[in-house]
């Protein structure tokens, strides 16, 4: 009955999207975006090869997704791999990544939006990164013998899949997963009560970590960071900055306000999320009124470090990390916030803002004592100045991320193993 009212639903938001497409050239835009890149994949075929379609909401589960992919042609070279994406925050450019066999945003979760591809390419397995679960998509899979898998999988205590309204739903879909394997003990609790004793349910970890760690081991950054690195090897084998990361307008109004009320020694470097002209003029202009300050790409090489570096080159974020006291994660006073795990390999304590629920990894940090996650203005002030003036506090958080980073490496092998013994059988 859930899935009948369910489906309504989903046809009514069906139809309101085509009639505003009418008239919106931005929605228009997208579902013909969306439409387009289904309909290409059906040029293709498996030619009788083992197939495994991966399913990503968005960036970081699609992370998620290429190192599980990356494990699974390692081990398997007979597999022919569908990746799907949800959010129209992956580029198309992503889909030119040679892991997967075909790219697609996944259409609008009607009962039977994926019956063309189910008969195209009979997949055999299918993996849902985090929490993704649509339910109609599992419905299907179910109904054509794919075989399941929820991995990486993440519920906060505050999901609105846990509301009581929706709460039916979730368990009716989930009752079609083969396995949902949690990224950790602190999110295997939050599924109590939702997952049915026939359902394979295991803690095998979350693949991202492998994902940041191998960026970081096997990949260089931009080379322009790599001479400035060597140029001021001496300062920075005394002197620590602090990383701001990621950082959208909010995110400097409240650090210009910590600079209001507290004066420091500290060093920053600052990773603005988007360079927009107009927002980094007023943001230096501030910025020079309690320091010095200069632009990464203007810089003259020999000059010193001023004590506000603003970074406007791509490549460069993750590995400065390394080099830095504590990390600022900007992206939860709005959305979600962005990637947690970069500065917690590199054994960073981390702040970030309020919003950070579907982030798992943040959540642990935060549960383990390593991430401050601040609510407020004046709150995320305080764990600023905190960070700044108490070096063992930085040490002890910094160390505890990193041993969680480094111990929660191997998911991809842990959800092979489990998985492919007896996905064939």
């Amino acid at each position: 009955m859930v899935y009948f009212f369910y489906n309504i639903l989903v046809f009514k938001i069906d139809w309101i999207l085509k009639f505003l497409s009418l008239f919106v050239k931005q929605i228009r835009e997208e579902l013909e975006k969306r439409n387009r890149s289904l309909q290409q994949i059906f040029s293709k075929s498996a030619d009788g090869k083992f197939v495994i379609w991966l399913h990503a909401a968005s960036v970081g589960e699609l992370d998620q997704a290429k190192a599980l992919t990356e494990t699974i042609r390692k081990k398997n070279k007979n597999v022919f791999i569908i990746q799907s994406v949800f959010s129209s925050s992956v580029k198309e450019s992503s889909f030119q990544d040679p892991l997967a066999d075909v790219y697609f945003y996944l259409p609008l979760d009607r009962a039977h939006a994926y019956d063309q591809i189910f008969s195209h390419f009979q997949p055999k397995v299918l993996f849902i990164m985090a929490w993704d679960t649509w339910p109609n998509l599992l419905k299907k899979a179910n109904q054509m013998g794919t075989k399941s898998y929820l991995s990486c999988a993440s519920l906060s205590s505050g999901s609105s899949r846990k509301n009581p309204l929706i709460r039916s739903l979730t368990k009716a879909s989930f009752r079609y997963l083969t396995g949902i394997y949690p990224s950790h003990e602190l999110m295997a609790k939050e599924f109590e009560g939702l997952v049915t004793e026939t359902t394979d349910f295991q803690v095998l970890g979350d693949t991202r970590f492998e994902s940041v760690l191998n960026k970081l081991e096997n990949k260089s950054p931009n080379p322009t960071f790599t001479n400035f690195l060597l140029e001021q090897k001496d300062f920075l084998s005394k002197n620590k900055p602090v990383i701001l990361g990621s950082t959208y307008g909010i995110c400097e109004e409240h650090f210009i306000t910590y600079l209001k009320k507290h004066k420091d020694e500290s060093f920053y470097w600052i990773f603005p999320h988007k360079w927009e002209k107009t927002r980094m003029k007023d943001f230096i202009s501030n910025l020079e009124q309690y320091g010095s300050v200069e632009v990464f790409s203007k810089r003259n090489p020999g000059d010193p470090l001023p004590k506000f570096l603003l970074f406007d080159l791509m490549g460069i974020l993750a590995f400065a990390y390394r080099y830095g006291s504590f990390a600022y994660v900007g992206g939860a006073w709005l959305h979600r916030v962005h990637n947690t795990i970069e500065p917690a390999a590199l054994g960073l304590p981390v702040i970030t803002g309020p919003k950070i629920y579907n982030a798992p990894e943040a959540i642990v940090m935060r549960e383990l004592g390593g991430l401050f996650q601040t609510e407020t203005e004046s709150e995320f002030i305080e764990k600023i100045h905190l960070l700044t003036t108490d070096q063992t506090l930085r040490e002890k958080m910094g160390n505890g991320n990193r041993n969680f980073v480094v111990e929660n490496r191997g998911a991809s092998d842990k959800i092979y193993n489990r998985v492919f013994s007896n996905a064939q059988n």
